[in-house]
């Protein structure tokens, strides 16, 4: 079938998907190792295209930022980065610092990262004053759907706020989850996020409760913690090198999908992480996670992805690795492979068009996935563009689609579609 013929049906039954193959994952490794000089500073120096912390992480973590399904998302928290005051370089120049994304759940079940056009608000300003004064307002939208019938639709808000010099996020929203052969679950989270700094560490400690519509209400709680060991600066400013080193740890319900909310399946989560900028134009990012279910279930997560600038474009290889001591799919309602393995190569492009109205990322991937020693293709490809509507009003809007499971199917193919939307008012 045609893609046209695809997309045209589409809102009778999903998006029309594309099947692209890259390099192999070896090529690219090889090739960042044997690269050359630098041809662009990476996008995290230019102020209009910043990357940033996604605290998003109730998810299998190999993305995702883009990713992570993402229903199990807490607040997003900023965590700038810190210079090092020993790096007097570094410490007079003020440059914004990138900070690695920890990839929510459909990123994660995308293996690739995610991706982000827009600076987030910066949480830590200080106003100076005791008084209540609000920074910004942050509506998200999204629709995460799969062909197995399962539906998690998302619809949240965020205020990020001053009060007596310290800096607060609170969110809320309501949130869907529906699912075949399950009544639907809804979900009202309220979190409230401090975020505050000691000497070179970023501090984050998010609380609060979920509010269900036929299910008890459930205690969240996340401390997050951040600190770069070293940096340096080149002599005109730009970033030349920084290691960063984060870790969090995480309480909360895991609202993977409805029958894992019926099943009040609820986990702790520990996610150690190292962010590397090897040079202005490659990074390193690593992390490992352990969780605990309530289940009696254990899990452990891996996520490597090594990424190279090449102007507007970029080259990543990612590796992703998940197991569970025991495979309760059937019992618990979530996907609990003894063993999942998904590595691809992946192609990124980031420019303006349209006469540079709006400004947009495109990326596409493809490798393997192995679940049980049985071998598939593994692709996706994501698209996020934004716009300033006015000068204090940022929209972006996302969609993705992926083959990478999340779920067990058997020999039946699986497909998941991300439709995400950002609404982002300065105040």
């Amino acid at each position: 079938m045609s893609p046209s013929s695809i997309c045209c049906n589409y809102f009778q039954c999903k998006f029309f998907n594309i099947n692209l193959c890259f390099l192999p994952s070896l090529v690219i490794i090889i090739y960042f190792t044997l690269g050359q000089t630098a041809i662009a500073a990476p996008e995290n120096f230019n102020p209009e295209l910043k990357s940033s912390f996604d605290t998003n992480s109730n998810s299998p973590v190999y993305s995702n930022d883009l990713e992570e399904n993402s229903t199990e998302s807490i607040p997003k928290v900023v965590s700038q980065p810190v210079i090092p005051k020993s790096n007097t370089s570094a410490a007079k120049t003020k440059i914004p610092l990138p900070s690695p994304t920890l990839t929510n759940e459909s990123s994660i079940t995308s293996g690739t990262a995610d991706i982000e056009l827009k600076t987030k608000p910066d949480t830590n300003k200080n106003s100076g004053s005791s008084t209540l004064k609000v920074d910004n307002l942050t509506f998200d939208f999204q629709l995460d759907f799969d062909n197995f019938g399962q539906t998690n639709q998302l619809t949240e808000e965020t205020i990020a706020f001053n009060l007596y010099n310290q800096s607060f996020i609170l969110k809320t929203g309501i949130n869907f989850f529906e699912q075949d052969d399950v009544e639907k679950v809804d979900n009202i989270p309220l979190y409230l996020s401090w975020l505050t700094k000691l000497r070179n560490i970023d501090l984050t400690l998010t609380g609060g409760v979920d509010f269900f519509d036929r299910l008890a209400a459930l205690p969240t709680v996340t401390l997050k913690a951040s600190s770069p060991l070293f940096s340096s600066v080149t002599p005109d400013g730009k970033l030349k090198s920084l290691f960063v080193l984060s870790g969090q740890a995480q309480y909360q319900a895991y609202k993977f999908n409805a029958e894992t909310l019926a099943n009040k399946i609820d986990f702790w989560r520990f996610t150690p992480s190292v962010y590397w900028q090897i040079q202005p134009n490659l990074s390193l990012f690593t992390l490992g996670q352990y969780g605990i279910f309530n289940d009696g279930n254990r899990e452990f997560q891996s996520f490597s992805r090594l990424e190279r600038k090449l102007g507007s474009f970029s080259l990543a290889a990612n590796l992703f690795t998940w197991s569970f001591e025991q495979d309760l799919s059937d019992e618990s309602g979530y996907f609990s492979p003894p063993d999942f393995l998904v590595y691809n190569a992946e192609l990124g492009w980031q420019g303006k068009m349209f006469d540079e109205t709006l400004d947009c990322k495109l990326s596409l991937a493809f490798g393997k996935q192995s679940v049980n020693n049985v071998t598939d293709n593994a692709w996706t490809y994501k698209a996020l563009c934004g716009a300033q509507l006015l000068s204090n009003v940022e929209l972006d809007l996302g969609y993705t689609y992926s083959n990478v499971r999340d779920r067990s199917t058997g020999d039946t193919s699986f497909s998941n579609q991300t439709i995400k939307g950002t609404l982002n008012i300065e105040l």
